[in-house]
């Protein structure tokens, strides 16, 4: 493969210096300040100790640091009633991050910028952590032990020059407690005001023994257990009302229609081989009650036509909403001085995650594939008048006028079993051993990092193999009309396979790293300071999907048999140079090179440069590139394979229209060259045609240059206010082209049809590309203000919150750029959840007033309007269904009261209006209607927390 390499910025690449770029104050900051004011001159003060910050490896003082970098304390993310790492991800306003709503998915990815997971690094204390297994591109940071976190550092510009090349969006860097020598109880649960479930519980243990400056030496470890229920749609109704669904374009649930699979199940009488258009159910005339337990369908009502006379399964039943999750961790650390103040530490981390998500029953019939190697090959599945549960027969099941012995074609929903459950579950190891001291002059930092993470998804309950399933029909063991009697519930049980575990897939990442700083000499502001470092790590992946899994086909992901698998070793180096020109100029150069052993060589530089003209006011820059090597599974992850189409199509061939964007707009070719291949319209009209989908192991890397400018002002004592510009473009994108690109220009993507020599569509192409670039810009602003104390206590108000001003993408080299702010279209890799959305605004805004041992918090989270998904032909501005979201506002407030130094209780409201989440036509097919990118379904929720440390 061709080597690439990137050696300088540009020659025009320049910093411009306008409103950007804030370095948060943060309160203890301010505290400190004001106390310094208010204490009589006494002893000198100790110097205060310089810390090494999120994108630098240069020790300085936080206020010193000329990168945008936002620092949120593990107290301050708590007070705004944050209790997972979920929700701290999902609240960062520089990100467009979805909570796991759904089942399946590796949990929650940080988005930032909406550029996507896999563009954002995430850090432990300053060392990567194990990307989530499947694929192997994001880290799931619900494996981040909440409970040993001191702060979260969110360095908001690229970082390649420093962490590694893929740092192209940013960092976010999750810092733990140094040391602890108590041990702290903690317990929370989040209660719902309306039943039904989405109930949260936590509960952690935190202790340790020693202390660094006394005893040289401190041991602690964090244990952390966080659940979540299930909340099934049933009980939020007002989020699937026919209104609702009507409005946004959907279609209403009626029994004014014909049923497809349903329990008991429906039929299609057969003569002769062929299907006649005689349809029915054995219990439609008694209400398709069966003598089931429980009523799973409803009568249709339809009158005449195909498709009367059957039931309609319930649609009520079985949607989720949440699915039930539970995180648990571990997270362990000692640290122990030795030689000259040098400090050994080892850090372990253990977590296990999961999902478990229901959905309705398992399917099957003409309407549903029979096996997942071949899609689109389905098979009836039929009854004779050989088995007893024939209609009429001695099963007991009730005759049908009509049906005197023909082969009958079922569609059966295998209620009985109940929803068919799946769990995903994410299990992350990390071990570092690191030593940091001085030697000859020199600081130093050396560690090795090992890290694992493997995923494992398994049916859970209410699944069967397809093959044993038709043969149990067809040889009269099994009643698809009713409850199983004995011997049909003991073959039923016999082809099950729950707590089948059908796929596995592990990453692996191990390395050595090392860091180097001194001081060179003084210059007029300060030390002029270098530091050199490099790392060498090598990652693997595995993914392997059991042949069973070819039998189940329902809401099974992975190709079956397949074992994909890959590795590759990265070697970087980089440079470092502090110069601090005069007390309030300050310039810092870094470069990294990166030796890839698949795709060569890339040199990254970053320049940012710091300037305070007066004690109110700073400016500062930063200029980066970046360059993201595709990862391992977009190379050589799951076979190319053939899949139905997402959505139905019309063949631009063999059923042409002169709108091809919108299916069933097309009609059967009359071209006499294809009258011979006898086209069936329903196989090539408004059809779900096959599509090609995959690894492509001809991927070329990404490239980006990042530009960010700010100022920071303090314009009254114990204020600050901030703005920082940024511009991000990339090309080269790695993207999953989208069906609706491809149909929107048929022309244009010609060539990702592929056919057969009869002109018969084989596959459409719709593997990742390298497709065109992506610019996006916006200003992140920031805003604190801290009341000075008074009788009544204190008062203060801050506000983090981004303005983007541009997205644009293109789909080729040279294309179109199509600005997709506000709107649907942004960077899609199927590495995140559907639907990611890049708002024009969002802020979090904050009051607080603490008095004595009394503290309380409101805090408001907004999102902008955009428009919906809006899929529809008929979907667009002034026309029917168009569909916006509203502006999005929730309140949450909290309070706490610390009865000593040893126990607090603390008392919240989310949600505090109990506002209803907005509704979206994004997923109208199953009525799960609600924006799940910005909003959850719960309503009002009711938070309690005690902690007690001894």
């Amino acid at each position: 493969m061709e080597k690439i390499r990137r050696t300088r910025l540009p020659q025009h690449a320049s910093i411009k210096i306008s409103a950007v770029t804030l370095a948060v104050l943060t309160l203890m900051n301010q505290n400190q300040a004001m106390a310094r004011q208010n204490q009589v001159p006494q002893a000198p003060q100790t110097p205060v100790a310089k810390i090494e910050i999120t994108g630098s490896s240069i020790k300085r003082l936080a206020t010193e640091n000329a990168l945008p970098l936002t620092t949120y304390k593990a107290e301050e993310l708590e007070a705004q009633g944050l209790t997972t790492m979920s929700e701290v991800a999902t609240s960062l306003v520089m990100g467009a991050t979805n909570e796991p709503v759904g089942g399946g998915g590796g949990g929650t990815m940080i988005n930032m910028r909406g550029l996507n997971t896999n563009r954002t690094l995430v850090l432990l204390n300053g060392r990567r952590l194990p990307n989530e297994a499947i694929g192997d591109s994001s880290i799931n940071v619900d494996v981040v032990p909440m409970s040993a976190i001191e702060r979260v550092e969110v360095l908001r510009d690229g970082a390649s020059s420093i962490y590694g090349t893929d740092a192209i969006a940013g960092v976010v860097n999750f810092i733990t407690r140094r040391t602890l020598n108590e041990i702290r109880l903690v317990a929370s649960v989040v209660a719902p005001q309306r039943s039904g479930g989405g109930d949260q519980r936590r509960f952690s243990i935190a202790g340790g023994k020693g202390d660094l400056n006394k005893d040289g030496w401190n041991v602690y470890a964090a244990f952390d257990i966080q659940s979540r229920s299930s909340l099934m749609q049933k009980d939020r109704p007002e989020l699937w009302n026919p209104d609702t669904i009507a409005q946004l374009g959907g279609s209403v649930f009626s029994t004014n229609t014909s049923g497809s699979s349903s329990s008991p199940a429906n039929f299609t009488v057969y003569t002769n081989g062929k299907a006649t258009t005689i349809t029915g159910n054995p219990y439609w005339a008694t209400g398709c009650t069966s003598n089931y337990g429980a009523q799973y369908s409803l009568p249709s009502i339809k009158v005449s036509g195909s498709g009367i006379k059957t039931c309609i399964l319930d649609p009520s039943l079985y949607p989720q909403l949440l699915p039930e999750n539970k995180q648990t961790t571990l997270f362990s650390k000692g640290s122990l001085r030795h030689g000259d103040n040098k400090l050994l530490t080892v850090e372990v981390l253990a977590s296990e995650s999961y999902i478990d998500a229901l959905n309705p029953p398992q399917v099957f019939g003409a309407q549903t594939d029979y096996d997942k190697l071949n899609p689109g090959v389905r098979k009836p599945l039929f009854i004779s008048k050989n088995s007893k549960w024939y209609p009429g027969g001695s099963g007991g099941v009730p005759a049908v006028a009509g049906v005197t012995g023909q082969d009958l074609a079922l569609t059966w929903s295998l209620d009985e079993l109940g929803p068919a459950g799946t769990d995903d579950r994410q299990n992350t190891n990390r071990l570092v051993v690191a030593d940091e001291g001085e030697f000859m002059g020199w600081d130093y930092r050396v560690g090795f990092n090992a890290a694992m993470s493997k995923r494992r998804v398994s049916w859970k309950s209410g699944f069967v193999s397809t093959p044993k399933l038709y043969e149990g029909v067809a040889n009269g063991i099994l009643n698809p009309f009713g409850a199983q009697d004995a011997t049909g519930q003991a073959y039923l049980n016999s082809i099950k396979v729950d707590d089948t575990n059908y796929r596995t897939a592990s990453v692996k990442y191990f390395g050595p790293d090392f860091n180097l700083s001194r001081a060179l000499k003084e210059l007029p502001g300060g030390s002029l300071s270098i530091a050199v470092g490099g790392d060498l790590h090598r990652e693997t992946y595995t993914d392997s999907t059991s042949a069973l899994s070819n039998d189940i086909v329902y809401k099974t992901s992975g190709t079956p048999g397949a074992n994909p698998s890959g590795a590759r070793t990265i070697a970087g180096l980089y440079v470092e140079i502090d110069a601090p020109l005069s007390k309030g100029l300050d310039l810092t150069f870094a470069a990294r090179a990166d030796h890839f052993s698949d795709f060569g060589s890339t040199v990254n530089p970053k320049a940012s440069v710091r300037w305070e003209p007066h004690k109110a006011i700073m400016l500062r820059g930063t200029a980066s590139t970046g360059f993201r090597a595709p990862t391992l599974p977009e190379l050589y992850g799951t076979p190319r394979t053939k899949t139905p189409s997402t959505n139905r199509w019309d063949d631009p061939l063999l059923c042409p229209s002169t709108t091809p964007s919108q299916p069933n707009t097309g009609t059967l070719t009359s071209d006499p060259k294809y009258a011979g291949l006898n086209l069936d319209p329903a196989r090539v009209c408004n059809t779900q045609l096959t599509t090609l989908t995959g690894a492509n192991p001809d991927l070329q890397p990404e490239k980006s240059r990042t530009l960010t400018a700010g100022i920071v002002l303090e314009p009254v004592k114990n204020m600050m206010l901030s703005f920082d510009i940024w511009d991000i473009r990339m090309k080269g994108t790695i993207a999953q082209i989208t069906e609706e690109t491809i149909f929107s220009d048929v022309s244009k993507y010609s060539n990702l049809f592929v056919r057969n020599p009869d002109g018969t569509l084989n596959y459409i192409v719709v593997t990742r590309l390298n497709m065109g670039g992506v610019h996006t810009r916006g200003i992140d602003t920031s805003f604190r203000y801290l009341l000075p104390t008074t009788s009544w206590g204190k008062f203060g108000v801050s506000m983090d919150g981004t303005y983007v001003n541009k997205y644009e993408g293109q789909n080729d080299v040279g294309g179109a750029w199509v600005d997709s702010v506000g709107r649907p279209g942004a960077l899609a890799t199927g590495s995140t959840s559907a639907n990611t959305y890049i708002f024009r605004w969002r802020h979090n805004l904050r009051l607080s007033w603490n008095m004595g041992k009394f503290a309380t918090q409101l805090s408001q989270s907004y999102t902008a309007s955009y428009e919906d998904t809006n899929a529809l032909p008929t979907q667009k501005f002034g026309q029917p269904y168009y569909n916006v979201i509203d502006p999005y506002i929730i309140y949450n407030l909290s309070a706490n009261y610390r009865y000593s130094d040893k126990f607090r209780l603390s008392l919240g409201i989310n949600n505090l209006l109990n506002v209803d989440p907005p509704l979206s036509n994004q997923r109208l097919s199953s009525r799960v209607v609600f924006a799940q990118n910005i909003a959850k379904p719960i309503g009002r929720a009711y938070t309690v927390k005690a902690e007690y440390s001894f």
